[in-house]
């Protein structure tokens, strides 16, 4: 690595809207509030809904013909 070119790491508390902290090594440094986060997130939680695409392509073309 080159001296004097990167960017001094810091310990940077985050902050999630679920309640969640935690802190990270980051250069962005101080506080960083989070909407969502690996605790909340639906993707991560197992909460999320998708519908597979050929569900939704059969509920269209029969609301069509009706």
């Amino acid at each position: 690595m080159k001296k004097g070119i990167h960017p001094e790491l810091k310990l940077t508390h985050f902050v999630c809207g679920c309640g969640n902290e935690f802190d990270i090594l980051s250069t962005k440094g101080g506080t960083v509030y989070l909407e969502v986060c690996n605790q909340c997130h639906p993707f991560y939680t197992g909460k999320l809904k998708i519908k597979p695409l050929f569900l939704e392509i059969k509920g269209a073309v029969a609301q069509e013909s009706k």
